[in-house]
C-alpha cells in the first residue's frame, strides 16, 4: 500500500499533523481534591512533555510520624518501614524519577514533578492503607452492653443526645467530634480487657430510657449493624471511645464505623458495626490489587490476591463462617456493605467500592499493593522546589546539545552533499516524531532520559551512514543511480533491523527490572530507536523517490565525493594479541583498583547533609555551585526552594573513606559555610537548618540495574543466536562485558564521582557498544554467503573493512556530540559525557579487536556450518575463473 510516492506523503503528513498535535499545549480540566478533602474542578495547561524534577523541580512535602493519631514504640523503624512504602507508592502513582529522602531520623523529604493533582497526590502519600477482613457480631453483643454505657454517661454527666454535660464532664467535651477511625492499628480491645469481669457484674443493669446512645444508635438490617444520624456521628465516635465507655464492651468485640454516609428515607446516617476484634486476615499477606469495573454493576472494584499463607488463613476462616457478614475495612473503616460468605474463598476476591469513581479504585489498589503505613504520616512542610540540576546546568546542556546537533549537521552535509541534506531532514523528522511519542504517552523526560535520546540520534544518524554508504559501493560497482539506491536500501535494511531490534530488546529489559532512573532511560531509548527506524528507512527512501522523480534520467548522485578508508585492507585479526595486550593492560589494573580502592559514590548513593540556606538577595545558583566546587564539596545539588532568596544544598565532604564521610554533618556544613563565604560573602546569607539525608536511590539501583544487564546479555545472545548464530551471540556479549568492565575501570581510575548521571552514561554506552558490533557481524554474515571458499579469518577482516568507513564516520558525529557536552555542558552533563566519550573508544575498539577475534576463536572451538574444516585451509578449487572468488569489496 506504501509502496507508492503519494501514499508515503500522505502517511508522512498525517504522523506529523499528530505529532504538532500532540505537542500543542492545550487546557484540561482535573478534578483536585483540596487541603479540605473537598474535590474541586480546575483548569490547568497540560505541557506537551512532562519533565523530571532533575530538569523542572516540583511539589515538595515534609512528612513526619504522626503520633498523636498511633504512638510509635519504634520510631525509627518506622520511619525506614514508611520510607520503603512510599517508594513503593510513588512508583505506582506514576511519577517518574521521584525524590523520596530521608533527613534525619524523624522526617522524609517527598518531590514529584509534574503533579496535575497535588491534593490526590498527598492524599495517596498520607494514607495508611491498613485492610482488614473481619466477621460481624450475631450476639447482639451491643445491644445488651448499650444500657450500661448510658448509665456509665448518665454517671458522668451526660444524660441526654442534646443535654450539656456537667462541670465534671469538660474533659469529655474536649474530645467531641474525634474519629476513631484515625487509631488505625490502635488495639481497641485492650481497653475492654482492661475491665474485669466484677466491674461489668457490679453495674446496675436496670434499663436506662432515653440514654443518650440509646436514643442515636438504632439496629440496622444485618447482624452487628447499626445505624446513626450522621449529624451525630463526631459525638458519638467520641463517646463510645471513651476509656469508661470502652470497658463496658464485651470481650472480642470491637466497634468500627463506615467510610461513608448513607440516605436512608430522606435522611443520611452512618451506619457502624459491632465486629470480631481479630481479622480473619489482614493486607500483610496481600500480593497483587487491581482496580476494574464491575460488569454487571458497572461500578468501580478491587480485585485482590493474597499469598499462600494469607490464602490458607482466609479460607479457613470464611470457611468456618459461611452465611455470616463479612466486612472489608480499610484504615479502620467499613467498605460498602457487608457482603454475606456464600462459600469458603482462598486466595482471591473483591472489594466493591459503591459511590467511588475508577481513579479511586486505582489508588486504593495501588496502595494496598504499596502496603500499610507503619504510622500515619503528616505533612509538616510543603512548598515548591526548582531543578535539581539548578538553572545553570540546564542552560549548559542546552547550549551543549545545540553545538553538538549543529556538528552533527555540518559533518553530514560536508561529506555526503545532497544526501547529508535528506538525512539531515530526516533527522528532523526523526526529532518531531520522537518528541511527540514521548507526549502522546505521558512520559516523563529527565537527564537519564536525555542520554538515551542522544543514544538513539546515533543510531538515526548511523542508519543514514550506512544506507549511503551502501548506496557508494553499489555505485562503484557502476549500477545505475535507480538500482543502486534501491540496492543501497535492501542490503542496508537487515543490519540496521537487527542493530535496532537488539537494542530494543535491552531497553525493554532495562525498563522492566530497572528502578525510575533506568526506566526513563529506557523508555526514550525505545522510542528514539523506532523514530529512528522509521525515518532512516521510510523518509530518507521518501526523499530519494521524489529527487528521483524530478530526475528520471539522472546519472549521478550527490552523494559526497570525501571517502574514508575506501579501499582499507587491514589485517585487524592479526593484530589481536597486540589487542589482548591493550586490554589486559586496562582491565587487570582496572579491576585491582575496583577491589582495592572502590568507587566514589555520588550523594545520591550515599547520602550527605542537607543545608537550607537564606540569601539576601537573588540567589546565583552557578556562583555558589562554582564556590561549592572549589572549596572540595563536589557533585552538591543545588535546589531554589519557594522563592529566589532560598535554596537547598545537598552535599557530602570529598575526603574521608567513601561512604563514612556521607554522615559527616558537621563537617559538610562547615565546608559549605566556607564555600558560601567565598562565593556570596559573610553576613549575606543565613543557614536556616542543617540535616542529614539519606540516599536518594539506595542499593536497589544498582542491584536491578546490574539484573537489566544480565538479562539484556541474555536476551541479546538468543536473539542473535536466532537471526545468525548462537556463537555470534556469546562473541557480541563478552565484547559488550568487556566494555563494561572498562569504562568501570576507566570511572575509578579517574575517580569520577559515580552519580545518576554516569550510571545512565554506562548504559548508553552499552547499548551504543553492542549496536556497533552487530553492524560488523552482518556484514560477516554477509560475507560468508558470498564468499564461501575464503579462509574465516580473511571473512572477518573483509568485513571489518568494508565496514570502517561508517564506524569512523558515525563515531566521528558521536564524538563530535560529546566533545561539545564535555566542553560546555558544565559540570552535571560533563560526567556523562566522560563516560560516553571513552565508551565510544572502548566500544570501537571491542568490536573490532575482541568480538571478532572471540567469534573466530568460538569458531574453531566449535565450527559452525558453514565452516566445519574448511574456513582455515581451503582446498584449491578446480574451477573456473568466472567461478573464483571476487576480490575484496567487489560484488
Amino acid at each position: 500500500m506504501f509502496l507508492s510516492l503519494r501514499n508515503r506523503l500522505i502517511l508522512i503528513g498525517v504522523l506529523v499533523a499528530a505529532t504538532v498535535f500532540a505537542l500543542i499545549p492545550r487546557k484540561q480540566t482535573i478534578r483536585e481534591r483540596g487541603d479540605d478533602g473537598i474535590m474541586r474542578d480546575s483548569q490547568v495547561t497540560r505541557t506537551p512533555i512532562k519533565y523530571g524534577l532533575d530538569l523542572q523541580g516540583g511539589m515538595h512535602l515534609g512528612l513526619e510520624l504522626d503520633q498523636s493519631k498511633q504512638v510509635s514504640s519504634d520510631p525509627k523503624r518506622d520511619i525506614d518501614l514508611a520510607l520503603t512504602v512510599l517508594r513503593k507508592r510513588i512508583d505506582e502513582f506514576g511519577v517518574t524519577e521521584p525524590l523520596i529522602q530521608k533527613v534525619g531520623d524523624d522526617r522524609i523529604v517527598v518531590e514529584l514533578a509534574g503533579i496535575r493533582d497535588p491534593g490526590r497526590a498527598k492524599a495517596i502519600v498520607q494514607r495508611s492503607a491498613f485492610l482488614e477482613f473481619r466477621i460481624t457480631d450475631k450476639t447482639q453483643a451491643l445491644d445488651r452492653a448499650l444500657p450500661a454505657m448510658d448509665r456509665q454517661l448518665r454517671a458522668m454527666g451526660i444524660t441526654s443526645a442534646g443535654a450539656a454535660p456537667s462541670k465534671q464532664a469538660s474533659a469529655v467535651e474536649q474530645l467531641l467530634g474525634g474519629d476513631s477511625a484515625k487509631k488505625v492499628g490502635d488495639t481497641t480491645t485492650a481497653a475492654a480487657a482492661a475491665g474485669t469481669d466484677s466491674a461489668r457484674a457490679a453495674a446496675d443493669t436496670t434499663p436506662v430510657t432515653g440514654g443518650v446512645l440509646a436514643s442515636l444508635v438504632k439496629p440496622g438490617g444485618l447482624p452487628g449493624e447499626y445505624y446513626v444520624p450522621e449529624n451525630a456521628f463526631p459525638r458519638v465516635d467520641s463517646l463510645i471511645n471513651l476509656p469508661e465507655i470502652k470497658r463496658l464492651l464485651p470481650r472480642g468485640v470491637d466497634l468500627r464505623w463506615s467510610a461513608s454516609k448513607e440516605s436512608l428515607g430522606g435522611e443520611f446516617l452512618r451506619a457502624l458495626y459491632a465486629v470480631d476484634d481479630q481479622p480473619i486476615v489482614t493486607g500483610a499477606n496481600l500480593i497483587d490489587a487491581r482496580a476494574e469495573l464491575d460488569p454487571l454493576t458497572n461500578g468501580p472494584q478491587v480485585s485482590f490476591e493474597l499469598d499462600r499463607a494469607g490464602g490458607r488463613k482466609f479460607g479457613e476462616g470464611t470457611g468456618r463462617h459461611v452465611g455470616d457478614f463479612m466486612p472489608i475495612l480499610l484504615d479502620g473503616r467499613v467498605q460498602g456493605r457487608p457482603p454475606v460468605i456464600q462459600s469458603r474463598i482462598d486466595r482471591t476476591g473483591r472489594i466493591t467500592l459503591g459511590g467511588k469513581t475508577l481513579q479511586e479504585a486505582q489508588d486504593l489498589a495501588l496502595t494496598l499493593k504499596a502496603g500499610a503505613l507503619p504510622i500515619p504520616l503528616k505533612i509538616v512542610e510543603q512548598g515548591e522546589v526548582g531543578a535539581s540540576l539548578g538553572s545553570d546546568s540546564i542552560r549548559s546542556g542546552i547550549l551543549a546539545g545545540l553545538i553538538g546537533t549543529a556538528l552533527v549537521v555540518l559533518i553530514m552535509l560536508g561529506y555526503y552533499a545532497m544526501s547529508g541534506v535528506f538525512a539531515v531532514a530526516a533527522l528532523g523528522f526523526y526529532l518531531l516524531f520522537t518528541l511527540g511519542a514521548l507526549a502522546s504517552f505521558d512520559a516523563t523526560l529527565t537527564l537519564p532520559g536525555l542520554a538515551g535520546l542522544v543514544l538513539s540520534i546515533g543510531i538515526a544518524v548511523d542508519a543514514n551512514v550506512l544506507i549511503f554508504e551502501r548506496i557508494r559501493e553499489e555505485l562503484r560497482h557502476g549500477k545505475s543511480v535507480r538500482l543502486a539506491i534501491d540496492e543501497g536500501f535492501r542490503h542496508a535494511l537487515p543490519a540496521i533491523t537487527d542493530s535496532s531490534l537488539a537494542t530494543v530488546i535491552t531497553a525493554l529489559l532495562l525498563f522492566q527490572f530497572g528502578t525510575g532512573p533506568v526506566k526513563g532511560f529506557a523508555v526514550t531509548l525505545i522510542v528514539g530507536i523506532l523514530a529512528s527506524l522509521f525515518t532512516a528507512i521510510f523518509v530518507t527512501r521518501t526523499f530519494y523517490m521524489l529527487w528521483l522523480k524530478r530526475n528520471p534520467s539522472a546519472e549521478t548522485l550527490s552523494i559526497g565525493k570525501a571517502t574514508l578508508f575506501a579501499d582499507a585492507k587491514y589485517d585487524f585479526i592479526g593484530m589481536r594479541k597486540w589487542a589482548y595486550g591493550v586490554t589486559a593492560a586496562v582491565l587487570i589494573p582496572g579491576l585491582i583498583l575496583m577491589a582495592v580502592v572502590g568507587y566514589n559514590y555520588s550523594i545520591e548513593f550515599t547520602g550527605g547533609t542537607l543545608v537550607k540556606v537564606t540569601t539576601t538577595a537573588p540567589a546565583d545558583v552557578a556562583k555558589i555551585r562554582a564556590g561549592l566546587d572549589a572549596n572540595g564539596v563536589r557533585g552538591a545539588e543545588i535546589q531554589q526552594f519557594g522563592n529566589d532568596r532560598t535554596v537547598t544544598i545537598r552535599a557530602r565532604v570529598q575526603e574521608g573513606a567513601g561512604e563514612a564521610a556521607a554522615d559527616n554533618t558537621e563537617l559538610t556544613t562547615s565546608a559549605v559555610r566556607t564555600a558560601l563565604d567565598a562565593s556570596l560573602g559573610a553576613g549575606q546569607y543565613k543557614v536556616e537548618s542543617t540535616a542529614a539525608v539519606g540516599p536518594k536511590v539506595g542499593g536497589e539501583l544498582r542491584t536491578q540495574a546490574l539484573m537489566a544487564i544480565l538479562a539484556s546479555f541474555v536476551a541479546v545472545l538468543v536473539y542473535l543466536a536466532f537471526r545468525f548464530e548462537w556463537r555470534f551471540g556469546l562473541a557480541a556479549v563478552i565484547a559488550t562485558a568487556h566494555d563494561i568492565l572498562a569504562t568501570l575501570a576507566f570511572i575509578v581510575a579517574i575517580r569520577l564521582e559515580v552519580s545518576l548521571v554516569v550510571v545512565a552514561g554506562i548504559l548508553t554506552m552499552v547499548g551504543y557498544s553492542l549496536n556497533d558490533t552487530i553492524i560488523i557481524f552482518d556484514r560477516v554474515r554477509e560475507n560468508l554467503k558470498k564468499h564461501q571458499k575464503m579462509s574465516f579469518a580473511d571473512i572477518l577482516n573483509l568485513s571489518i573493512n568494508e565496514t570502517l568507513p561508517r564506524s569512523v564516520l558515525t563515531h566521528a558525529t558521536t564524538l563530535a556530540t560529546l566533545a561539545a557536552l564535555a566542553i560546555f555542558g558544565g559540570e552535571v552533563i560533563r560526567p556523562f559525557a566522560l563516560v560516553m566519550f571513552f565508551g565510544v573508544f572502548t566500544g570501537t575498539f571491542s568490536s573490532i579487536f575482541i568480538a571478532a577475534p572471540v567469534l573466530m576463536w568460538i569458531e574453531k572451538k566449535w565450527p559452525g556450518p558453514a565452516a566445519r574444516g574448511l574456513r582455515e585451509k581451503p582446498a584449491a578449487p578446480a574451477v573456473p575463473p568466472r567461478a573464483r572468488p571476487a576480490p575484496a569489496g567487489s560484488r
